[in-house]
């Protein structure tokens, strides 16, 4: 993939990519918010809001990533 680095497994790394992934497979927030133990939704949709906001860092990079390689190989 371009523009991707390893990323050390932490328990941060580990509980972000668990909520990720059960948000995407439809598991209700009020459940994800339980399972990460956060005392309120609110708490577990700003943090889920905040895996939104990566994605499209992660995009802007690959799309900045491309733009740079393709402008140095027209010099």
């Amino acid at each position: 993939m371009l523009g991707t680095t390893p990323i050390q497994l932490t328990t941060y790394v580990a509980r972000h990519s668990w909520a990720s992934n059960a948000y995407k497979m439809g598991i209700p927030v009020a459940i994800i918010s339980e399972s990460l133990g956060h005392d309120s939704e609110k708490t577990t949709r700003i943090y889920l809001a905040s895996m939104e906001e990566e994605k499209l860092d992660a995009a802007n990079a690959s799309i900045l990533a491309f733009l740079i390689g393709r402008e140095q190989k027209n010099r």
